[in-house]
C-alpha cells in the first residue's frame, strides 16, 4: 500500500506515488469498484441458512463474503420489539484475514426465505477489541435499520481484519406486519477481499460520534425554541476523513463537527426537508477534491446538533444527533485496541449488550493479531 497523503502547508505538492494513490481512489469511486485477485483456501462448502443447525460463521466462496447468522426467533404478528424474545448477541470469531468491503443485512425464516425488511428495528455490528475514534467504546463497524441500503466500499478501500478477530452483532426485530414468522434469523453478509489479493486495498476505518455521551441513550428531550446539544472527544491518531453522513430528527437545523483545539468548524450539514417541512433525508458527502478532511492526533473534536422546536412544549426524546464516516489513518500507525477495563468501555458493553450476552475478554492469542 502506498503511504497516505501528508500535506505540509496549504499548497504542498504531492509526490508521484501519493498522487497516483489519489488518482486510483478518485477513479474507483467515480467509475465503480476495482477488482482484486486472491483466493481463500479451505472455505468451499455451500453456505447454509435454513434448518435448525445453521453455523454462526460461514464463508461464501462463490460470492466472496463472510456470512454471520444469529440464532432463530419467532415473530408474532403485530408485535413490538419489547414484546419479542430477541436473539442473544452473536460474537463471531472470523476464520479469515484480509479486508471487509461493506455489509448487508438480511432477515430470513426457518426455510431460508426472505422476511420483510420492515421487521428490522435495528442491527449493530461492532468490533469489541478495537476502540472508537473519539471515545473508548467498541468500534462501530456498521448500523442498519429497515431503510438502510447495502453498504459497499469500492474494492480499492477495505476495513482490515485478521484471522481470529471478533465481531459482535446485536439485533432487535419487531413485526409490524399482519403475518407471523417462525425461525427468523438476522444474517449479516460482509463482502471480503482476501489477504493475498493484489493490488491490496487501501486501509480505512469506520468511525462514529454522537452528541450525547458514547455509552448513554442517544435520544434526548428537546426543549422549546432553539437549542444546541454537544459532546466532544480527543482523537488518538491523525488521518483524513474520506466520507461522512449524519442523523437528525424533525426540527433539526444543523449538525456540525468542530476542531475545538484549532477553533474551527471542519464540517457541517443541514437536513433535507419534505414539502411539509419534515426531515426527509440527510446528505452523504465525500471529500475527495479536498483530499479528505484532516483529523489531527491529540486534537479535541466536538459534534453539535442544533434544533429549533416551534411547538412551545418539550418533546420527549425528540432530539438526536450522530455522524458516521470512514477515515484513512496517516502513516503506518495501528488502529488503537480497546481498553476492556476503561469505564466508558464497560458502560458501553453493559448498555448495548445484556448480562446474558456479555462479550468475553479476548484470549491472549488474539491480542497479538495485527490490525494492518
Amino acid at each position: 500500500m502506498q503511504p497516505p497523503v501528508t500535506l505540509r502547508g496549504r499548497h504542498a505538492p504531492l509526490s508521484l506515488p501519493r498522487f497516483h494513490f489519489w488518482v486510483v481512489l478518485v477513479t474507483a469511486i467515480a467509475f465503480g469498484t476495482v477488482g482484486c485477485g486472491g483466493r481463500v483456501e479451505g472455505h468451499d462448502r455451500p453456505v447454509v441458512l435454513a434448518g435448525d443447525d445453521v453455523p454462526p460463521v460461514q464463508y461464501d466462496s462463490e460470492r466472496r463474503e463472510l456470512v454471520l447468522a444469529m440464532n432463530p426467533i419467532d415473530l408474532p404478528a403485530g408485535a413490538g420489539h419489547d414484546a419479542i424474545r430477541q436473539a442473544p448477541a452473536l460474537t463471531a470469531e472470523l476464520p479469515v484475514g484480509g479486508w471487509l468491503n461493506g455489509y448487508t443485512v438480511e432477515v430470513v425464516d426457518g426455510e431460508g426465505k426472505a422476511v420483510p425488511r420492515a421487521t428490522i428495528h435495528h442491527v449493530n455490528i461492532m468490533a469489541p477489541d478495537r476502540r472508537e475514534l473519539f471515545s473508548e467504546i467498541m468500534q462501530r463497524v456498521g448500523a442498519v435499520g429497515a431503510e438502510t441500503a447495502p453498504v459497499r466500499l469500492p474494492r480499492v478501500l477495505g476495513y482490515p481484519i485478521a484471522e481470529g478477530d471478533r465481531l459482535v452483532v446485536v439485533a432487535e426485530l419487531h413485526n409490524p406486519t399482519e403475518h407471523a414468522h417462525r425461525g427468523v434469523r438476522v444474517v449479516v453478509r460482509l463482502p471480503h477481499t482476501p489477504e493475498n489479493a493484489w493490488p491490496k486495498p487501501i486501509t480505512v476505518q469506520p468511525f462514529y460520534m454522537d452528541v450525547t455521551p458514547p455509552a448513554a441513550p442517544h435520544s434526548y428531550d428537546l426543549a422549546p425554541g432553539r437549542s444546541e446539544t454537544s459532546w466532544e472527544g480527543k482523537a488518538p491518531l491523525a488521518g483524513r476523513i474520506l466520507g461522512m453522513g449524519g442523523h437528525l430528527h424533525d426540527h433539526a437545523v444543523e449538525l456540525r463537527l468542530e476542531d475545538v483545539t484549532a477553533d474551527r468548524v471542519i464540517w457541517r450539514t443541514q437536513p433535507i426537508l419534505d414539502e411539509q417541512g419534515r426531515l426527509a433525508a440527510m446528505a452523504q458527502e465525500t471529500f475527495l477534491l479536498k483530499l479528505g478532511l484532516p483529523v489531527e492526533a491529540g486534537h479535541t473534536y466536538r459534534l453539535v446538533a442544533v434544533y429549533e422546536n416551534p411547538t412551545g412544549a418539550t418533546l420527549v426524546e425528540g432530539g438526536m444527533g450522530a455522524l458516521g464516516g470512514i477515515i484513512m489513518p496517516s502513516g503506518n500507525v495501528s488502529w488503537p485496541e480497546a481498553n476492556h477495563t476503561h469505564p466508558e468501555y464497560i458502560e458501553d458493553v453493559a448498555y448495548r449488550i445484556t448480562d446474558r450476552d456479555r462479550v468475553p475478554a479476548p484470549a491472549a492469542s488474539q491480542a497479538a493479531h495485527s490490525h494492518h
